[in-house]
């Protein structure tokens, strides 16, 4: 005889875990669980510059001789595409 013992009876077609997460970078955490889930994770990760764009960036903000505030400024607005007041 089958003993019952509660549970989802599904399994998820992915592996999952529980992980502890803090607070500040909860929505962000969702957000890419969601993505993935959607399969919409390439799409959320194409928002980014890629890694050459941003080093090629970031060699020719340090070329302007700039406060470092105003260089980083320069390199998140580069990378992100928001502005950014530090």
């Amino acid at each position: 005889m089958t003993v019952w013992r509660g549970g989802r009876g599904v399994k998820a077609p992915y592996e999952s875990t529980h992980v502890r997460i803090p607070l500040p970078i909860k929505d962000r955490v969702e957000e890419l669980s969601k993505a993935y889930k959607d399969g919409t994770l390439d799409e959320l990760e194409s928002k980014l510059l890629p890694l050459e764009e941003a080093i090629e960036s970031a060699r020719n903000i340090l070329k302007q001789k700039k406060s470092a505030r105003v260089s980083m400024e320069n390199l998140l607005k580069v990378i992100y595409g928001e502005d950014v007041s530090l």
